[in-house]
């Protein structure tokens, strides 16, 4: 059979040799990233994208191993490769406008997270990362709007109840961060943070002893 010119220049991928081995370099990659060897896991992770410039959950990982070691702009250049080569998958795009955002640059995130928006309008993730846009941006209103979308979304992760509390009580809403708070804490009861905001909310209503209470709380569990 001959191939059209079109057909022969398309990346077949890994065969089942190759996709073996890009599973096994991810496994590798992962339990050093785990174990703290962020040199070996950097290397790894670079091997696995070598030899399969198309996985995308090895691209990620890499861009997430190099955020957390604020190497932020080599983690935008992995993902505007893969970006480059799949322009409409959402999660690079927003984990690329995730790390835009805490690099600060703020007008690409916007666009990175609203094209997300547009690719995949149900995605609670990125009304997450919105909110913690908006949030760096001292726009609280919209901070709090996209919060509100998030924890709709996901209603059984406390975090976004988290974020959403803390969003309502820089914005003045003491009854409303009350409650999202009491959901975070229904949701983990052990959340050090959630408790101490939970206290200082409680301080601005104007009930110093219960504040009290959720500080001592804090304390105990942030000591653990």
């Amino acid at each position: 059979m001959t191939l059209t010119s079109e057909e022969s220049l398309a990346d077949p991928g890994p065969g089942p040799t190759g996709a073996a081995q890009a599973a096994g370099l991810l496994e590798q990659a992962d339990a050093l990233a785990r174990a703290g060897s962020s040199l070996a896991a950097l290397a790894r992770y670079r091997e696995l994208l070598a030899a399969d410039p198309a996985h995308v959950e090895g691209r990620l990982r890499l861009a997430q191993l190099l955020d957390r070691l604020e190497e932020g702009e080599d983690a935008v250049a992995i993902l505007s490769q893969g970006i480059g080569r799949e322009p409409d998958r959402a999660d690079l795009i927003m984990q690329r406008g995730a790390i835009l955002a805490r690099l600060r640059r703020y007008d690409e995130a916007h666009a990175d997270l609203h094209r997300v928006l547009r690719l995949d309008p149900g995605n609670g993730g990125v009304e997450l990362e919105l909110g913690l846009l908006a949030a760096h941006r001292g726009l609280g209103d919209e901070a709090v709007t996209h919060f509100q979308r998030a924890a709709e979304r996901q209603p059984d992760d406390p975090r976004l109840h988290g974020y959403l509390a803390d969003a309502l009580n820089r914005a003045g809403d003491l009854p409303g961060a009350h409650r999202a708070l009491e959901r975070a804490l229904q949701l983990d009861p052990q959340d050090a943070k959630a408790h101490h905001l939970m206290g200082r909310v409680l301080d601005r209503m104007g009930r110093p002893e219960d504040a009290r209470d959720m500080y001592h709380r804090a304390r105990e569990l942030g000591a653990r």
